[in-house]
Parts: structure tokens; C-alpha cells; sequence
């Protein structure tokens, strides 16, 4: 106890040296989660939550509140939440699994991959834009009125960018949405299944949850009432996955460290790093595909700075970084995302093999999510 005291005690929200100490046990590492989410979900007012560390290769659940307040269900490491735009992660997997393949070239043109766009404003944009949400400011969401193929075309197709391909990023499901769905030729998810999720035996890992296991999918809640995510276009590939912790906790191992896939799955190890590469710079962070990443050691309020909504979803300068940046062990990577009744985040630094995944069933501030975190991450020394 006296160890783990001490180790909350060096945290602090600049960057902190790297202090030398012996591993911390499972009970330390318990009760610094608790220490740390207790409070959190006190103060934010979340029914429940499932939290997965990953501690120098070591993993461990430590779980909070109930995944149903009506009938007193509690959170498991098995409870199925929404993870919102967490999913994007499994795009950019995804995509790179291809371009592994040679059926994805991220510098070719968007039209190639849907001649329908003839509009003179999809000369210039290439799939990389669209993956990176540099296209030139395509909207967070699509339009209602968007419900199937012909009014999809007609949207891009009317679509005016407000910027150069490549000159700004704008965070936006429209644009990662039609990069997942163009790449898969529109069977975005049975390509995810057979090439990320069996690969990596994910077996509650869903887009739809079955029937069989609906008793572990958790309710969100939204102002006290009970709430899912509800269809839409491109809902798939942008925010559409459902998972629980411990299928997340595999997803973050192969991430942190695809060297530890076995020699079966050289493809898709190879595919992870390419998912990390470096393809643009905005601020201090680097875009991959789907992931977001910093150098390591990096402050939190770098970190809290960026994940605020009215940093994160406004256009922002940004650079090509040329020839992309290969992946770097030494980094922060993470990824925020949420539905209506739901908040996930994940972040992992590879070098250090340890990470941590965070699954509420209550959309709360991402600041709040990313201090948490790093508190965890940071005592994990």
C-alpha cells in the first residue's frame, strides 16, 4: 500500500521523470484503478464501467457499477458496450490489411474506387484524405436524408469542400465512413470479421449483437433513461462496434505489441504497424489510420487540450508528413469514442507494452476520459 501511495503521489499533470521501481502486483494495480475511477464515476455520474490494463505485457480487468440499472446487472469483463468511434481503430486495421494485400492503394484516387463521383471537386482527393479527414471538410455527421445508396451518391456528389485536399483536418464520420465502405467495395463488415475479428479471436466482438448475447450487452444511458445506438449509413465503419474488455484487451495486446501475433498471422501483424504509421501532422499529433498519436513521453494536457470537443471536431491546419512516418514504439496512441449512452477510450504506449482500455455506459467529457487514463498509464511505471 505504502508503494502504490507513493506512486500516485509522483503523478502530476506535467510530465513526470521516469521514477525506478520494482513491478507493481495486481492488488497495486487494482487499487489504483479504483482510486482512480471511484471518483469518476461519483462524478460523472456513470451507471458502470469495464477497465482493461495492460501492464507490461500483463493483463488484468478491474470492473465497476451495473450494465443494467433496472435489473441491478452488474459490469463483467464479458459485458458487450458500444465503443462509437473506437471502431474507427478497426478500419484503419482493416485498411491496412488490404494495402498489405495489394487491394488498397491509399494514393489513389477516391474516384477510382467509386467512378459515380464526377463531381470536378473529387479530382484531387485520394483515399488517404478521405481516411485521415483531410478530404477538405466533409461534416462530422451525414444528413439524415441520407438513407440509402442513391442518396449517399447524391450528397458526396453535391458535397463543396472548403479547403484544398490535404490542407486541413476535420474530424469526420463522413469522410472515414466512405473510406471503409469504398475500400471493401461496400462488404466493409464481412471483411472486418474474416481478416481482424477471427484472426484475433474476438468472440464478442460484434456489429450487430446476437440474439444469444444480448443478456451481456449493456444499456448506455443518456439523462437517466436507457438507451443503444441506432442504425445508420456508414455506421459500420465509423462508429458501429460493440465489444467488451476483454476482446478490447486482445485488440490493444496485438496493437501494443504485434510482434507477440504468432507466425500465422504475419499479415496481420504487419497490417497493425501500418496501421501506426504517421500520415499527417496536426499540432503535436500525427494521424494514423484510425489511431491518434504522440510522441512519448508527451503532457496530459497536450492530450486534454486536443480530446476537447471544440478542438477535436474543429478544422484544423495540418501537413502531409512525407514520405509517411514509420511506426514508433515510443508513443502515445490512442483513440476516444462514444454514442449517445456510451463512452470507450483506449490509449497504449508500446514501448513500455502496457495500456488500458476504458468502457462506460454514459457519454462523458473526453478530457475526463484522457486524465484518468494517463493518471493510470503514468503510475504504471
Amino acid at each position: 500500500m505504502k508503494k502504490l501511495l507513493s506512486l500516485v503521489l509522483l503523478f502530476s499533470l506535467s510530465p513526470c521523470s521516469v521514477v525506478a521501481s520494482p513491478d507493481l502486483t495486481s492488488q497495486q494495480v487494482t487499487l489504483l484503478v479504483q482510486q482512480t475511477i471511484e471518483p469518476l464515476l461519483k462524478q460523472q455520474a456513470i451507471p458502470g464501467m469495464s477497465v482493461a490494463v495492460l501492464y507490461k505485457g500483463r493483463a488484468q480487468y478491474i470492473n465497476f457499477g451495473l450494465a443494467d440499472v433496472e435489473s441491478g446487472r452488474a459490469v463483467t469483463e464479458n459485458t458487450i458496450f458500444e465503443l462509437g468511434s473506437v471502431s474507427k481503430t478497426f478500419t484503419g486495421v482493416l485498411a491496412s490489411v488490404l494495402i498489405r494485400n495489394g487491394d488498397l492503394r491509399l494514393t489513389e484516387p477516391v474516384k477510382k474506387y467509386w467512378p459515380e463521383l464526377s463531381g470536378a471537386q473529387w479530382q484531387n482527393i485520394r483515399m488517404l484524405h478521405l481516411a485521415t479527414y483531410t478530404a477538405g471538410g466533409l461534416p462530422l455527421q451525414l444528413p439524415d436524408t441520407v438513407t440509402d445508396q442513391a442518396s449517399l451518391l447524391s450528397y458526396y456528389q453535391n458535397w463543396q469542400p472548403q479547403a484544398a485536399p490535404g490542407t486541413i483536418r476535420q474530424y469526420s464520420n463522413a469522410s472515414i465512413g466512405l473510406f471503409g465502405y469504398l475500400m471493401t467495395k461496400g462488404r466493409f463488415e464481412e471483411a472486418m470479421i474474416k481478416s481482424v475479428f477471427q484472426p484475433l479471436r474476438l468472440t464478442r466482438t460484434f456489429f450487430t449483437v446476437p440474439k444469444t448475447m444480448m443478456f451481456d450487452y449493456a444499456w448506455g444511458y443518456k439523462n437517466g433513461q436507457p438507451i443503444r445506438v441506432s442504425p445508420g449509413m456508414l455506421d459500420a465503419e465509423a462508429y458501429g462496434i460493440k465489444s467488451s474488455a476483454r476482446d478490447m484487451l486482445t485488440f490493444m495486446q496485438a496493437n501494443a505489441n504485434p510482434n507477440g501475433l504468432s507466425s500465422g498471422n504475419t499479415l496481420l501483424r504487419n497490417a497493425i504497424m501500418t496501421s501506426q504509421s504517421r500520415y499527417f501532422e496536426t499540432g503535436l499529433m500525427f494521424q494514423g489510420l484510425g489511431w491518434e498519436i504522440y510522441n512519448w513521453p508527451v503532457a496530459v494536457q497536450t492530450l486534454v487540450d486536443a480530446s476537447d470537443n471544440n478542438v477535436a471536431l474543429s478544422a484544423q491546419p495540418t501537413k502531409m508528413v512525407t514520405p509517411a512516418g514509420p511506426t514508433d514504439r515510443a508513443s502515445w496512441v490512442h483513440k476516444t469514442g462514444a454514442t449517445n449512452g456510451f463512452g470507450a477510450y483506449i490509449a497504449f504506449i508500446p514501448a513500455r507494452n502496457t495500456g488500458i482500455v476504458m468502457l462506460a455506459n454514459k457519454n462523458y467529457p473526453n478530457p475526463e476520459r484522457v486524465k484518468a487514463a494517463f493518471h493510470i498509464l503514468e503510475a504504471l511505471q
